[in-house]
Order: structure tokens, then sequence, then C-alpha cells
């Protein structure tokens, strides 16, 4: 086992040093799931316990059969005594091949693992960077059995090398509604292979959110209804079927269909096309609903050099009806539109931000010093914030009626750019804490007429040079930062790794747009990205707006 991983370590780095103009850091997401939960693409066979072998060497082999959860992890609990208790499922501990070291006790029967954390994941699947710089120490004690050393207490989880660990596990993602029904709000999870279209239905039927996200989002799955059984069964014909309890049959038609929609969009996740609900064998009759898209108008919106607001066609703007009038009417050096076009969020050249409406109305909103670029949540409310004051952060009507938003970042002593997602369940920032910026999501969190922002779940803890972020799509995050005068595009998965590329020299804003990722540099060119290529499309333009969907 030891010379395969070497093997397929060796062949990563020979690929990569031969390729150039990619991402460099990251990893390749892997591929549909299985369409059930004994396939696999792919899998490792660890080797069990080696005759003879030393202390150090049985504790090394235990942690490498970690890769291997077949069975229920049967490999690695070779390496355990008689009686011995350990919990793979417990954790996952992601950490960096190159530093992991093991040392026994003079008499082995103890052995220390030291190891740079990279990322955990927790018990429910929810996935956490580590610091930079963050160590650990895992403890096992051994014994002699039948003259073998052997394993008699072990922490539990398991410890994977980061290029390995997305090949063990896949990700999913639990589909919850925001607050209104409308939107699906995804919260990725990491499950073993072997079993992820199980541990989907479960974590969906039987658990909760991660817990910065719960107070944003609902379930349709009353807390009173479990699984039958804990598996996703197929059916001759393909479609997945997942056991409900009698209790179902006594639920309303509108909840069964949310719940179908919920099991649906998170078993696609899976790799699973069609679910059924079933009570005892028997199907239940449900469909999934409509709900809002989150995409983005193909075509960018933005402000000319020569004062023009609205849609970019070719090498024309076509203003957008009454809103363009009263967006050019403030001098805009930051703008974001809500979805159908019928108000803007400005920054203007003064430093206020203020509220355009497609009624060619203007509003002064906030006069505080130091704002940063404003944003739109799922209200049609304008959050504003001074960079040096986080938690001063207010939601503010487009007439001028403010809200102060408890809980604004705590702990952070600036914040650089912010933009809430297109499902107005989740706000993310850059903010600097003890002089390091990072990448900070929280949850939007709604009682009567208080908002409030969930505990900050952070992203990434270290952003170095980064000033400007969006949310690409509804579980990535985009992040234009400078590097040792380098213009850099990071993304970063709400919920998982991030990769890394080049981004064109001088980029200062960044927009999502459809399939798209566009940037203005500092000399008012427009640059779109498909796939790895920036392509430019368009001069002469002041601001590139961020948008907040499209209303078709």
């Amino acid at each position: 086992m030891r010379r395969a991983l070497a093997l397929i370590a060796a062949a990563l780095v020979l690929a990569l040093a031969g390729c150039t103009g990619l991402p460099t850091t990251g990893y390749v997401n892997p591929g549909r799931g299985p369409q059930n939960d004994d396939a696999q693409a792919f899998a490792f066979v660890p080797d069990g316990p080696q005759d003879d072998a030393s202390p150090a060497e049985i504790v090394e082999g235990f942690l490498r059969a970690g890769s291997g959860p077949a069975d229920d992890w049967a490999t690695a609990k070779l390496f355990l005594a008689p009686g011995a208790t350990w919990d793979p499922r417990a954790r996952v501990t992601i950490d960096t091949l190159a530093d992991r070291r093991a040392a026994a006790s003079t008499d082995g029967s103890a052995v220390t693992v030291s190891l740079s954390t990279v990322a955990v994941v927790d018990a429910d699947g929810a996935y956490s960077p580590a610091a930079t710089g963050s160590a650990e120490t895992l403890s096992f004690t051994l014994a002699r059995v039948d003259e073998q050393w052997r394993i008699t207490s072990a922490p539990n989880g398991v410890v994977l090398y980061e290029e390995v660990f997305p090949t063990v596990y896949q990700s999913a993602s639990i589909a919850y509604f925001d607050p209104t029904w409308s939107f699906i709000v995804p919260d990725v999870r990491w499950f073993p292979r072997p079993s992820v279209a199980s541990r989907v239905a479960t974590a969906l039927v039987d658990g909760q959110p991660s817990a910065w996200l719960a107070g944003a989002v609902r379930s349709a799955f009353p807390e009173e209804l479990s699984l039958v059984g804990r598996s996703v069964t197929l059916s001759s014909g393909g479609v997945a079927q997942v056991q409900l309890p009698r209790a179902a049959l006594s639920l309303d038609r509108t909840t069964l269909d949310r719940m179908q929609t919920q099991l649906a969009r998170s078993l696609a996740s899976a790799g699973i096309n069609e679910v059924q609900m079933t009570v005892e064998g028997t199907p239940v009759t449900a469909s999934e609903i409509a709900v809002r898209v989150t995409r983005t108008d193909p075509s960018p919106t933005v402000l000319t050099t020569l004062g023009t607001f609205g849609t970019l066609s070719g090498d024309q703007v076509e203003a957008i009806p009454g809103l363009s009038d009263a967006v050019e009417s403030l001098s805009p050096t930051a703008v974001e539109i809500e979805a159908d076009r019928s108000l803007a969020a400005v920054r203007t050249q003064q430093g206020s931000v203020a509220s355009a409406l497609a009624d060619g109305r203007t509003f002064l909103l906030d006069d505080r010093s130091g704002l940063i670029g404003p944003s739109i949540d799922g209200e049609g409310v304008i959050w504003s914030v001074p960079g040096s004051a986080p938690s001063q952060l207010r939601a503010i009507t487009p007439e001028g009626v403010v809200r102060d938003v408890g809980n604004a970042w705590p702990d952070a002593a600036e914040i650089t750019a912010m933009q809430i997602s297109r499902d107005g369940t989740r706000v993310a920032a850059i903010v600097t804490v003890s002089g390091t910026r990072e990448v900070w999501v929280a949850s939007i969190q709604r009682s009567g007429g208080d908002v409030d922002l969930g505990p900050p779940h952070v992203l990434s803890f270290s952003q170095q040079g980064a000033f400007d972020l969006g949310w690409f799509d509804d579980t990535t995050i985009g992040v234009l930062a400078t590097v040792d005068g380098s213009s850099r595009l990071r993304e970063l998965n709400v919920g998982g790794r991030g990769t890394e590329s080049p981004a064109p020299e001088g980029t200062r804003t960044l927009a999502a747009g459809g399939t798209s990722v566009r940037v203005l540099d500092d000399q008012g060119r427009l640059f779109s990205r498909r796939g790895s290529s920036w392509t430019l499309v368009g001069s002469g333009i002041r601001v590139l707006a961020a948008q907040q969907g499209t209303a078709s």
C-alpha cells in the first residue's frame, strides 16, 4: 500500500509539473457519484498488518487503512487488539503527506503521530479548513497479541492525506429551502464513496443543517419523521427508493412535494437520477416543485466611461428602462442590481450608498465614511457597512428605513468586500482578523423585524492580498487578490477546498455572469473567462455591476 501511494503521488507531481497555465492549487473534483451504494469507479485497497511489524509501522499501516472504507473499514480494524473500540465515522482529519511523523516509546506500548492539519470533516460530513500551520498530535497505545503488536486504543476517526481525501470521500449537497420555500439552498457535505447515497438521505431526513447555516434554511421533513432503515435501494428500473414510515401518509401534498424536491436535489448531487419515496414498499404520490433559479443574465451590466449605464451587447449598451437614468444620476463607483432590474444599490463617487429605482427615484441611504460596495438581499433591502467597522452593518430599505444587523462579523477589525448570495440566505465577506485577511460566510437570520448574522463560517484563514469577491454559483465564491504584484483568482467552495489561477493583470472588480466569470481591470477593459481562458469583451468601462440573478 505504501509503495502504491508513493507511485500515485509521484505520478501526480510529474503530471502537474508538465502542465502550465493550469490552476496551481487545489485538486481535481470527483466526477459523478456511484449509482448505488456498492458501485465505485475507483477504490483504495489498503494492506492489513504485516507480521513482525514494529509499533510505529502498525500505527502507520492503521492510518493508511483509513483510505479503505469498505465493509465499515474492515481492513483498518485488523490493526486493533481484541476489545478495542474505534469509530471511523467520527471525523476525518486531512493532513499533508510530507509532514506526517510517527514516534514510538522505548517499550513500544505507545506511539504518537504528529500531523500538519489541512482540514477536518465532522461526523455529519461538514468540511472546515484548518488555520495555516495547524499541528495536531495523535496518541495510540499498543500491546502484544499472539506475539504481534496491535492497537489497544486509537483516536476516533480516520486520517487521510489531502491528495487521497477526494478519492475516498465524495462531496454532495443536502438540499434545504430558503424561508420562503422559493430557492433550494445547498449544504455541502463529504461522505465515504461506498455509502454516499445512503448518507445523503440520512443527513436530510434524520439530520440537521450545518450549524452555521441552520438559522437561515428550512426543511419540509418533519422532525419526528425518520428513515426506515439507513440505505437507499435501487428498483429494477433504476429508481432510487427511500423508505419512510407510515406517518408520511398523513402529510399534505404540499409538504410531500417539497420533501420530494429536497430528496431529488440532494441525491442528484450523489449521482442518483430518479428518486421515489415509499411507505412499506408502496410509492408515495409526490412531485418536484418548481424553484427559483440563481443564474445571472448572460450579458454584463456596466457603466461606461461616457456615463452610460445598461446591458452590454457587443459594443452597444442597452439601457434598462427607468433604472439606467437613475443609476447614471448618482455617478456610481460600485453597483449591484436586483434580479428583476427594479432596484440598484450604488456607492457614489462621494462614498455614500444610495438606491436607484426603476421609476427613476433615488434615495441617499448611508453617508458614513469609508463605506464598501453595498449588496442587495432577498427582500430587496440594501446592506451597507464601513470598511473599518464591520460590526456596524446596516440593512436599509430602498426608501431609507434603517435596521442594524445583529452579530455582524464578530472579532473582525476590517471588512474589505461583501456580497449576499442570490438565494438571500448567506453573506460572504473578506475580513481582517489579527492582521490577516480571511474569507467568511454567515447565514442571514430573520425573526420578526430583526435581522442577524449567524456564527461566521471560515472558508479560508489566509487570503493574502484579497480585495474583492462575488458568488459564482450557490456553492462557489470567487476572490480576487494581488500577490507579489500579480492578479490571482481564487475559487472557494462553501463546504470544501478551492483552486487558484491567474487573472488578467490589473484586475480590480469581479462579477459572475451566466456560465462565465467577468473581471474589469484598471484600464477599463472587461474580460470574460470561459474554461481557463480570458477573452477581452469590452473597453471603456468604468464600473462592472454585480447581479443578484435574472428575472427570467
